[in-house]
């Protein structure tokens, strides 16, 4: 057993149960199709965790074998929907795409594992996790304008993200070059120091994954809410501009004065009422 990995795995899991949490409450309390994903991404990446443990405590060969091959497609998976679940708070996705490309991805490591075999299928799924994901967030930095106009102040924490993305990446590759595959259980870790580093830099990466779709949804809603007091302000604005017309209509017309005197004093309640109603929206939060 390799103890680096095994107290990894335990650390990642433990994280993505946190983040499949967050992201279990966001689906029943803002009841939004966007968290699904979300919440499969979360699923998938915890079943990686518990696959690569699984695979360091068994010592038949073949059982080995087919934990890490579902680890990596669990990890190439979980990386795809986790990136997808961002990507949405500042461009439209399809669902259907999404769906689609998921399914491409559980079966794409078949093909690559019955040409070259399980040590290059586990590499294959890593590399192209980090490639997948750099080139969907890259989305955010070409259209930079309207992704910092959606997201607000929590561009710091993707930004965060990315950082730390790159230097495991550099990391890792390095390592790779080396000789040591980090997605075996069954390898022996010639530079144990180095595995930690990039390690660490996986659990940073959860960390500020969990932390950076936190802020997206708060930024989020804090907007949807300043739309919402802006549009009812406007609204109640606009009939409050029509009970003034009123007034002066009855004021201009030989209405009795008895009616008058009613109809005037229900618009002033009115008036009075749609005046507090705007300035309680107002003072939302």
């Amino acid at each position: 057993m390799n103890h680096v990995l095994f107290f990894s795995q335990i650390a990642l899991a433990f994280i993505r149960l946190i983040g499949l949490g967050v992201g279990l409450d966001f689906l029943l309390s803002r009841k939004k199709k966007r968290f699904r994903g979300q919440v499969a991404g979360w699923s998938i990446w915890i079943l990686a965790s518990i696959f690569q443990i699984l695979a360091q405590n068994v010592n038949d060969v073949a059982l080995t074998d087919t934990f890490d091959f579902l680890f990596a497609v669990c990890t190439l998976v979980g990386s795809f929907l986790i990136a997808v679940s961002i990507i949405v708070y500042f461009r439209p996705v399809s669902v259907q795409s999404i769906f689609l490309f998921a399914i491409f991805l559980s079966f794409l490591p078949l093909l690559v594992y019955f040409f070259f075999g399980i040590e290059t299928v586990v590499n294959f799924c890593i590399f192209f996790s980090f490639i997948l994901v750099g080139g969907l967030y890259t989305i955010g930095i070409i259209e930079s304008t309207n992704f910092k106009a959606q997201v607000g102040q929590s561009i710091k924490w993707f930004y965060a993200m990315i950082g730390t993305a790159i230097i495991q990446f550099i990391v890792y590759i390095y390592i790779t070059l080396e000789g040591t595959n980090l997605g075996l259980s069954s390898v022996e870790l010639e530079n144990e120091v180095l595995v930690g580093v990039n390690n660490s830099f996986s659990i940073a990466i959860l960390v500020l994954t969990v932390v950076l779709l936190i802020h997206l949804e708060n930024t989020r809603s804090n907007q949807y809410n300043y739309q919402l007091k802006d549009k009812y302000s406007h609204d109640l604005g606009n009939i409050l501009q029509v009970m003034v017309s009123v007034f002066h209509f009855i004021e201009g017309k030989g209405v009795p004065a008895e009616e008058r005197e009613k109809i005037m004093d229900l618009l002033n309640q009115k008036s009075q009422e749609v005046s507090e109603l705007i300035q309680e929206i107002r003072n939302l939060e």
